[in-house]
């Protein structure tokens, strides 16, 4: 049956699948935050839990503040092949999509064939005023900075090149995300110069989809143009960036957005 069929709208329940989806955002900040508390406070015991919260509540200003982010941020962060992390990262994701079984829509019963909801993690620019409401948090990242963009690693905390990113990208459980599992990455320009680096671009991208990795999105700006483009708007009218599920204007975005994709880590072979 189609909607015509039942006379229904979609909203009513005249259509066959009725999949719903929410845009998670942040999932990494929460693994990485897990993953700094399970190792500095619980196995080297080298900062308390009411030091971290103290150090938080204060935005990392004072001076021991300083010095407990300093050691938080030195925790594993997810996006640099590290299993101990990427697995707490994994289980942040397991652990939303248990939760969905349990609930269904307004639609159940009355006319779709299936009725569920599903994850998503398409959350295109919304990680940049999200961020705005959260406070500090125990990976160290501070107060009002930008939650994680879909499930690309924390901006500039990927440090082991594009092929750990992949690596920990695939440990998620990617194929239960059936609503996108949004990837962005930045990669130097001259990483893409000549035809021995599009060789290595073209089986970097292989190597993606081998490993599960279905949606991976890039921008081949340097961070230098980009500071360029903030300060002289003017003379970079036509710089077009990938933020998330879509591509716009640098100079016309708000600036936490053009800081944010300044602050991905730019990429080289």
């Amino acid at each position: 049956a189609n909607s015509f069929e039942l006379q229904k709208t979609l909203k009513e329940g005249g259509c066959k699948y009725d999949i719903i989806s929410q845009s998670n955002i942040g999932p990494c900040v929460v693994g990485n935050s897990l993953a700094a508390i399970k190792q500095k406070v619980f196995e080297e015991k080298v900062v308390s839990w009411n030091e971290m919260i103290q150090a938080m509540e204060d935005n990392w200003k004072s001076a021991s503040s300083k010095r407990i982010q300093k050691l938080l941020l030195a925790a594993p962060k997810f996006g640099n092949d590290e299993v101990y992390v990427d697995q707490i990262v994994s289980d942040v994701f397991e652990s939303y999509l248990k939760l969905l079984p349990h609930y269904t829509s307004l639609r159940t019963g009355k006319g779709p064939k299936i009725s569920a909801y599903t994850m998503s993690t398409s959350n295109i620019t919304s990680y940049v005023p999200n961020g705005l409401d959260v406070g500090a948090t125990p990976d160290g990242r501070e107060a009002r900075a930008p939650l994680n963009e879909g499930c690309s690693p924390v901006q500039g905390t990927d440090r082991n090149g594009p092929g750990a990113v992949i690596n920990s990208v695939s440990r998620l459980p990617n194929s239960k995300v059936a609503a996108g599992q949004l990837l962005n990455m930045r990669f130097a320009f001259e990483s893409l110069e000549g035809e021995e680096n599009l060789e290595r671009f073209l089986a970097f991208l292989r190597v993606s989809q081998q490993k599960g990795i279905y949606h991976n999105q890039f921008n081949i700006h340097s961070s230098q143009l980009l500071k360029e483009a903030q300060k002289y708007p003017q003379q970079h009218q036509g710089l077009i960036v990938r933020v998330a599920g879509y591509c716009a204007q640098f100079v016309s975005l708000m600036p936490e957005a053009q800081d944010a994709i300044i602050a991905r880590t730019e990429n080289q072979w």
